[in-house]
Order: structure tokens, then C-alpha cells, then sequence
């Protein structure tokens, strides 16, 4: 019979390999179905899957009418009402800043916290974030965004709960005093003139000053708040603070800010895959970045790709099988199809396109 991958459930058996847009196989023949392969057939909205009439327990398999959703996915279900229901509260705290409201950090820190104890246990992929909703808000997605990052990376490797806490915190604050400038730059879908730029470049003051008298943030935080856009080079602003200057907390936000912005869709600039937006960080990381926390980043980033399923510029659909932190855009990877395993180091021209689950 054939059925939509909203009617699967787990124990469904594949009758004929399932054909992507690419002309491979997502899932091969006689393969039984796995909650996970399911959310996967889901996510490409395949409809049209062959089963067998009975599951692996020799049970009849009658297909609902109405789309049936892997009960393990109710985690990701909850965490992303709850990243919706945060990305409204920011905006609308955005948008009472621009009218000259102060900073209510205690009901951010409220929004906050649940959030990111859902996403810790979330089965999605907090690097891969902007490609599980819509974006509706650049400026709230990405504020949110970044103090999951910042979250992520802290408690993998292993700070205590307080500075996680303060860190994301000072994340989702750290461009607040956007809301001062003058003209929505962060709206603007042309490359800035040299003024605009130097507004911009203002926004790092501003937003400490609205929470510099906050008690309920850390000495910590409101530093990483001031200092987020510094380099390690003593090119960045506000201070052109060299290296030694720099909170490694601000350096890390800076990691998350560049790293969400390059995976979003932005009004001037197209979105990058998550293996490339880490290649432009290890890139750029000896004039911009705290080593410490780069590595601690792409510690965290590696730890949440094993065994994820990517599209590679071949067009093959391939399975994470192992990376060498020297050199983490190219990993090893299982091409589905085939069964090849590749050591992607060894195909210059070979790159991940697309992170799928």
C-alpha cells in the first residue's frame, strides 16, 4: 500500500526504496521504519512511502486518516511553542524599548529558563535552529538564538549554572540598544554607508547602559553585554579592547552572534549551511576570537552532529560517521546510497550543503 510519511508509524516496513528529489534512495527497501527515519520522511514532506499491509510484529497496519506524529517528537513539539511563545515576548520587549521602557530583565529571565531547559533535552539540533520555523522576526529569532548558542556550548563544557545562565542572558540583551538608534538598521536590505555603520557600531553602549544598573545581572554579563563585538585583534568596538581585555563570555557571544547570523536568512544576505558558517570561524578566529571558547564552540557543534544526516554538494544524502576536531567542516562521512564511507578531507571540491536531521 501506499501511504503519506505523516501516516507511518514506528514498525511500518518499506515495500520499495523511497526516492528523494535527488533521484536517491531517503530510505531503501525492506527497511522497517524507526520513529527517527520517520520525523526525517516527514521533515522532506515525502508523500508517497509503499509499505507492507502488516508491521515488523506481524500485526495489521491500517493507516489513520488523520497525520499521526512520532510520539518521541512531543519533546520538539513543546520546545518550539516555547521558542515561539520567547520570540513574541522579546519582540514586544524590543518594541517598548524603542518607546522608552526600561529593561525588564527579571520577566526575560522568566521567558528564558524554560526555554533553555527544554532545549536541552530537545532531540533537535540547536546548531541547525533557524531551519525547524519560520522566521518571522529577525531580531527576536536571533537574540533567542544566540543565548541557546552561548547556553549550548557553557554547559557542554561544563560552567557552573550560574555563568550559563548570566551568559545567556547578556546573549539575548547584547544588541538591546538596537532599539535606541535612530533608524532600524537591522531592517535595511543594502550593504550600510559608512555613517550608518558608525551607528551601528553604537549599539554595544547602548545596550550596556540600559542594564548597567540591573541587579539582577552579573559583573560578568553586563561586560560580555559591552564587549560583544570587540576582536581579539583590537579592531573591534565600542573600546578597540585588545585580546587580553576581552571576557572570554563576550568573545563566545561574538562566536554565537556571527554563527546564528550567517545560518539565517537576513534581508541582504543569504543563509549559509552550519559547516560552513564554522569554516568562516576557524577562519577568522585568530583575529577575532577567545581560542578557548572557539573551542569550546566547536566542541559542542561536533558533539551535536553525530550521526546527523547532510546533503553533500554531490547531491548525495550521507550520515555523519566521525569528525576530526582539527578540522571540522570536513568530517567523515556514510553516503546513504552507496554505503561508501569518505574521508571528506581527501575531496577538495566535496562540502556539506545542508544539514537535513
Amino acid at each position: 500500500m501506499i501511504v503519506s510519511a505523516n501516516q507511518l508509524v514506528a514498525g511500518c516496513i518499506v515495500t520499495a526504496d523511497v526516492i528523494g528529489k535527488s533521484g536517491l534512495p531517503l530510505v531503501k527497501n525492506k527497511t522497517t521504519l524507526t520513529e527517527s527515519e520517520i520525523f526525517y520522511l516527514q521533515k522532506l514532506l515525502v508523500k508517497k512511502v509503499p509499505v507492507a499491509s502488516h508491521l515488523e510484529d506481524g500485526t495489521s497496519f491500517v493507516p489513520s486518516k488523520e497525520p499521526v506524529q512520532p510520539k518521541k517528537r512531543k519533546k520538539e513539539v513543546r520546545f518550539l511553542d516555547a521558542l515561539e511563545a520567547a520570540a513574541d515576548v522579546y519582540q514586544k520587549q524590543f518594541a517598548s524599548w524603542q518607546h522608552g521602557a526600561a529593561v525588564d530583565v527579571s520577566s526575560l529571565r522568566q521567558m528564558l529558563l524554560p526555554v533553555m531547559e527544554k532545549a536541552a533535552s530537545w532531540e533537535g539540533n540547536i546548531f541547525n535552529l533557524p531551519s525547524y520555523r519560520m522566521q518571522t522576526d529577525y531580531v527576536s529569532d536571533h537574540a533567542i538564538g544566540m543565548a541557546l548558542l552561548a547556553a549550548a556550548v557553557l554547559q557542554k563544557a561544563g560552567y557552573t549554572e550560574a555563568d550559563v545562565n548570566q551568559t545567556a542572558l547578556a546573549a539575548l540583551l547584547a544588541d538591546c540598544g538596537m532599539a535606541k538608534l535612530k533608524q532600524p538598521y537591522y531592517l535595511q536590505k543594502r550593504t550600510l554607508h559608512t555613517q550608518e555603520r558608525e551607528d551601528i557600531e553604537k549599539h554595544p553602549t547602548l545596550s550596556y547602559r540600559m542594564i548597567e544598573q540591573v541587579s539582577l545581572l552579573s559583573t560578568k554579563a553586563k561586560l560580555t553585554i559591552l564587549q560583544h563585538h570587540e576582536r581579539a585583534d583590537g579592531t573591534g568596538y565600542p573600546l578597540r579592547l585588545g585580546k587580553d581585555k576581552i571576557h572570554p563570555f563576550a568573545s563566545l557571544v561574538s562566536i554565537c552572534d556571527t554563527y546564528h547570523a550567517l545560518i539565517s536568512e537576513r534581508a541582504y544576505q543569504q543563509a549559509v549551511s552550519p559547516y560552513r558558517a564554522v569554516e568562516i570561524i576557524l577562519e577568522e578566529q585568530f583575529e577575532r576570537f577567545d581560542p578557548s571558547m572557539v573551542q569550546a564552540f566547536m566542541q559542542a557543534f561536533l558533539d551535536a552532529q553525530q550521526k546527523t544526516i547532510v546533503r553533500l554538494s554531490s547531491g548525495q544524502l550521507a550520515e555523519i560517521v566521525f569528525t576530526d576536531s582539527s578540522n571540522p567542516p570536513k568530517p567523515m562521512v556514510r553516503e546513504l546510497e552507496s554505503g561508501e564511507v569518505k574521508a571528506m578531507n581527501e575531496y577538495p571540491d566535496l562540502y556539506i550543503e545542508e544539514i537535513i536531521k
